[in-house]
């Protein structure tokens, strides 16, 4: 979606998720680094440098860059889980001033999880290699068109008039139809 009187960031979804992917990876880095120089001090230059050269790779999309991105995010989603779990143990032992935190941790932890997800998706493979779905020469049934997914941007192919309300994204869950009847 585009806001009025603004241009597009990107021309296609993909590109649009990559530069998302882009900006979490650049974050986590820094908590990463973050965290390991709070307790290892100087030491953490070695893998600040590391997760640098990551997000230069992977923001120019080199291929070597794109299996470390989920590591790196995964690594800290495992992370996260951990605190959220002593958070939570926390909680449950009447200390309820950590409970905005918990709440942060579970939503940096399911964003995580979407975002590791979406590398496994052969249509953002390829868009991130440079392909596209178009030269491939997909061959698809008859009645059946690419679409966005509205709330993950995954590509599905669907047939338009067989969609109904009830219709759910296979990679996020969410409705594929939004909206009224009416609409």
């Amino acid at each position: 979606m585009v806001l009025a009187g603004s241009r597009p960031r990107s021309s296609n979804p993909i590109d649009s998720l990559h530069s998302r992917t882009s900006f979490v990876l650049l974050i986590d880095s820094l908590i990463i680094t973050f965290a390991l120089y709070s307790f290892f001090g100087n030491l953490a230059i070695v893998p600040g440098l590391f997760c640098l050269a990551v997000w230069t790779g992977y923001k120019n999309k080199s291929a070597w860059a794109f299996w470390f991105v989920p590591i790196i995010i995964g690594g800290l989603t495992i992370i996260f889980a951990l605190l959220l779990f002593l958070n939570v143990a926390s909680i449950l032992t009447g200390n309820i001033s950590g409970l905005l935190f918990a709440v942060i941790l579970g939503y940096a932890i399911f964003s995580s999880i979407r975002f590791i997800r979406i590398h496994f998706h052969p249509v953002y493979q390829m868009g991130y290699s440079g392909h596209s779905v178009y030269e491939d020469g997909i061959q698809l049934p008859a009645n059946e068109i690419l679409a966005a997914c509205p709330s993950c941007l995954a590509v599905l192919a669907v047939n338009p008039l067989l969609l109904s309300r009830e219709d759910k994204c296979p990679h996020c869950d969410s409705p594929l139809v939004l909206g009224s009847e009416e609409e």
